[in-house]
């Protein structure tokens, strides 16, 4: 198993992982998906198994402001930032428990520190603000977020150098 840049034939298996690992908040349509990807490569992975089939994907990007950007939409021309948000994260089903999201967001962070990013920010859905505790990412409470992220969306943000 390894992690790495996403290809273009990963694509497909991504949208099916999608579907299959978000039951409460709607699904994205693939040019949504890559915009993500295109505003910065380098910080979107696919962990693929020895066969090359995907496990797994996460697709973070630089992001401005403290309002989260809105789902189902490209996304706009960020600029240089020192944020990334943590857009999606998701695994197989028939791949959880094994570490493959905890070393996606380990290869996050090694890539964010060499960019020298202050912080990654990110929204947790259905209930997964507890899973992303374990990585030490903090709850942020003083903003609203996009009701498209469905109900209990938790706003939460690992800071990396202290500002």
């Amino acid at each position: 198993m390894k992690i790495q840049e996403i290809e273009e034939k990963n694509w497909l298996a991504i949208l099916s992982i999608q579907n299959d690992a978000y039951h409460q908040v709607g699904l994205e349509e693939l040019d949504v998906l890559k915009s993500k990807y295109a505003a910065s490569p380098d910080t979107c992975f696919a962990c693929v198994s020895d066969q090359n089939d995907v496990l797994g994907y996460l697709l973070a990007h630089p992001w401005n402001g403290t309002q989260p950007p809105k789902l189902f939409e490209p996304l706009p021309d960020i600029g240089n930032s020192d944020t990334l948000f943590l857009h999606d994260m998701a695994v197989s089903s028939h791949s959880k428990g094994v570490g493959i999201g905890r070393q996606m967001v380990k290869e996050l962070i090694k890539v964010a520190l060499q960019k020298k990013i202050k912080r990654i920010t990110l929204v947790a859905v259905q209930g997964a603000d507890s899973f992303w505790s374990l990585l030490d990412f903090r709850e942020i409470s003083r903003t609203t977020i996009c009701p498209s992220y469905g109900e209990n969306a938790v706003l939460m943000e690992r800071v990396l150098i202290a500002q």
